[in-house]
C-alpha cells in the first residue's frame, strides 16, 4: 500500500509550484479525481492546505497560504464585471458599511467570501448596529480601527433602512418610465434605486420590485441581480425590457419574471 506521507509530499510539491485544481493534483499523484479530492480535503481539514469556497469549473482552487493572492487571481477569472467592481470598491475603501451598498451588491457579496469578509459592529453611544464588509487580507484589529475612525462610525440607520424596505423613496419617477410601468399593470411606482422600482401589482395590489432594463440582451447575471432584489425585499421581481435576446431563467422559478415591452 502506498505510503500517505509520499502522497502528501507529492501534493505539497505540486502546490509549491502554485495554486492548483483537483485534476492537476490528481495527475501529479496518479490517482482519479475522486480519490484525490478525498485525500486533499483531508489535509485541508487539518489546515495544512487551503482551498477556496468558490469553484473554478467543478473544482475549488487548492493553495498554500503563501500563494493566497495567486489563488484569488485564478478565481477572479470566474467573476462577472459586477462582482469584480464590488471587490475593487471594497479593496479601495478597505471597510464598507453594507448600508452604503445596493441590494444587488449585498446579494453578490454572499458569493464572494474568498475575497471579502463580513463583521458586525455596534456603536457604544447610540446602540446602532451595522454590518461591514472588508477585504480578506485585513486583520480584525485593523478593521476595528477603521470602523472606529471618524468617517466609519456606525450611523443611525432606521429611517434609511425602512425607506429602502418599503420603497418610500421620494425621488420623482420620470413620466415616460411611469407610463411604461402603468401600461404593464404596475401602479404607484417609487424608485428605490436607479431603474429599480417598488410598485403595486395585480388585483390584490401586492408590492413587487420592477427593474427596467433598456438593453439588447438579458444575461444570466441580470437574473442574478434581479434575484438579489427578491431576496432583500422578500417579493417577486419583474424585469421590463426591450431586449432581443434573453437568457434562460428557469432556475430562478417564479421569483424573477420577464416582460418584453417598448421602453
Amino acid at each position: 500500500m502506498e505510503d500517505i506521507n509520499e502522497i502528501y509530499d507529492r501534493i505539497m510539491g505540486k502546490l509549491n509550484e502554485g495554486p492548483s485544481l483537483i485534476l492537476e493534483i490528481a495527475e501529479r499523484i496518479e490517482k482519479d479525481t475522486l480519490q484525490t479530492q478525498t485525500i486533499v480535503d483531508y489535509f485541508a481539514a487539518k489546515g495544512e492546505i487551503k482551498k477556496t469556497s468558490r469553484k473554478f469549473g467543478s473544482s475549488p482552487v487548492y493553495f498554500l497560504e503563501k500563494d493566497r493572492e495567486k489563488a484569488l487571481n485564478v478565481l477572479m477569472q470566474t467573476l462577472n464585471n459586477q462582482e469584480k467592481a464590488l471587490i475593487t470598491k471594497i479593496r479601495e475603501k478597505k471597510v464598507v458599511n453594507t448600508e452604503s451598498l445596493s441590494s444587488a451588491e449585498r446579494y453578490l457579496s454572499q458569493n464572494l467570501t474568498d475575497f471579502i469578509k463580513k463583521v458586525s459592529a455596534q456603536d457604544n453611544q447610540t446602540g446602532q448596529k451595522a454590518d461591514y464588509l472588508y477585504e480578506q487580507g485585513l486583520s480584525l484589529d485593523a478593521v476595528k480601527s477603521i470602523i472606529n475612525s471618524k468617517d466609519e462610525k456606525p450611523k443611525p440607520m432606521q429611517r434609511e433602512t425602512t425607506a429602502k424596505k418599503t420603497g418610500e423613496n421620494k425621488e420623482p419617477v420620470k413620466q415616460e418610465v411611469n407610463e411604461t410601468l402603468i401600461k404593464n399593470g404596475f401602479e404607484e411606482p417609487k424608485e428605490i434605486e436607479k431603474g429599480v422600482f417598488m410598485c403595486l401589482y395585480g388585483q390584490n395590489r401586492i408590492k413587487v420590485i420592477v427593474q427596467v432594463l433598456n438593453k439588447k440582451s438579458i444575461a444570466k447575471k441580470d437574473f442574478i441581480n434581479a434575484m438579489g432584489y427578491s431576496t432583500v425585499y422578500k417579493t417577486v421581481t419583474f424585469i421590463l425590457t426591450n431586449a432581443e435576446k434573453i437568457a434562460g431563467n428557469k432556475s430562478f422559478g417564479n421569483m424573477v419574471n420577464v416582460i418584453k415591452t417598448e421602453i
